[in-house]
């Protein structure tokens, strides 16, 4: 796959699908596979149109909105998918303003050769996303391009979002959106030195600060997480939270990770961490020998988990 500008497109034969694919989820996974089917029949190389920066970013610079993909992310599962290219539209608030019609016109026709579009059946475009799927059906029939329309996926009775994955996220159901996503939500940073907490508890950790992180935070708690450095994964326990039981440190949002059977040097190095299912919340314990115990507790149900899962595979 290729991360394209618009003038390496303009003599290709393409069909196209366009989002911010933010949180690439399973409904997004059906408009991929629309596409790749589609351009299997007409002979054309797929695209994939995405924006960057996210749009609510530019217009609702009050809300501060925590992606599920970062840009490299999304290129890398694009790619597995199959896809020929992918184009990011700088999204500026100048972008923001231009209308539906001026949007396909001016942007898409003018400089690419379209066969076909792929859409959601609740595709919005242009300013205030006052374009629809009528409304794009409309600029396509006088464009003598072919639309597909691809229904919503639903999970538990609701249809996948990247703002229902979020929700989940943030308040720390891990598992039903690693459903939704169709695989296991991430966190990636450089490993820093702690305070040497994990060693005294006998549970030496690879600490990564969150308090700029760009990405969604899961919920304040304890994870049962999979590691992957350099290429292998091992399995571990994570606590996402500020410590509340150290007195005298001054309070920072973290991720400590304690990675089983591992003893490798990585201060400084980067690490990925993948969410599988939650714990426990953030709790403050009444001593350093309680919080020790859970600690050994969270450890075991977090190896267990690890172990039968493995088994089911």
């Amino acid at each position: 796959m290729k991360v394209a500008e618009l003038k390496d497109l303009h003599k290709i034969p393409v069909s196209f699908t366009l989002g911010s694919f933010d949180g690439f989820h399973l409904g997004h996974g059906e408009l991929i596979k629309a596409l790749l089917n589609e351009c299997r029949k007409n002979g054309t190389s797929s695209l994939v149109m995405s924006f960057y920066p996210h749009p609510r970013q530019v217009v609702d610079t009050d809300y501060d909105l925590k992606l599920l993909n970062s840009r490299e992310e999304k290129i890398s599962l694009l790619e597995k998918s199959g896809i020929d290219f992918i184009h990011f539209i700088n999204f500026t608030s100048s972008f923001s303003g231009t209308g539906y019609k001026e949007f396909y016109k001016n942007y898409i026709f003018a400089n690419l050769n379209v066969r076909s579009i792929v859409a959601g059946e609740n595709h919005g475009f242009g300013k205030g996303r006052k374009g629809n799927s009528a409304l794009l059906s409309e600029i396509c029939d006088e464009n003598s391009v072919h639309l597909i329309t691809v229904p919503p996926v639903f999970y538990s009775e609701n249809h996948v979002s990247s703002t229902r994955i979020r929700h989940c996220i943030e308040e720390g159901n891990i598992a039903d959106a690693n459903k939704m996503l169709g695989y296991r939500y991430s966190l990636t940073g450089k490993v820093e030195k702690g305070k040497g907490i994990g060693r005294d508890l006998g549970f030496r950790t690879a600490n990564i600060n969150l308090e700029n992180s760009k990405k969604a935070v899961p919920k304040k708690g304890v994870y049962i997480t999979r590691v992957l450095f350099e290429d292998r994964e091992f399995g571990s326990v994570t606590n996402v939270g500020f410590s509340p039981t150290l007195e005298g440190h001054k309070p920072e949002l973290k991720m400590e990770t304690h990675i089983f059977d591992f003893a490798c040097d990585i201060y400084g190095k980067e690490i990925t961490v993948y969410f599988l299912d939650k714990i426990r919340d953030e709790k403050k314990f009444s001593s350093f020998e309680e919080l020790k115990k859970s600690v050994e507790n969270d450890a075991e149900i977090a190896k267990l988990h690890l172990k039968y899962s493995r088994a089911a595979l």
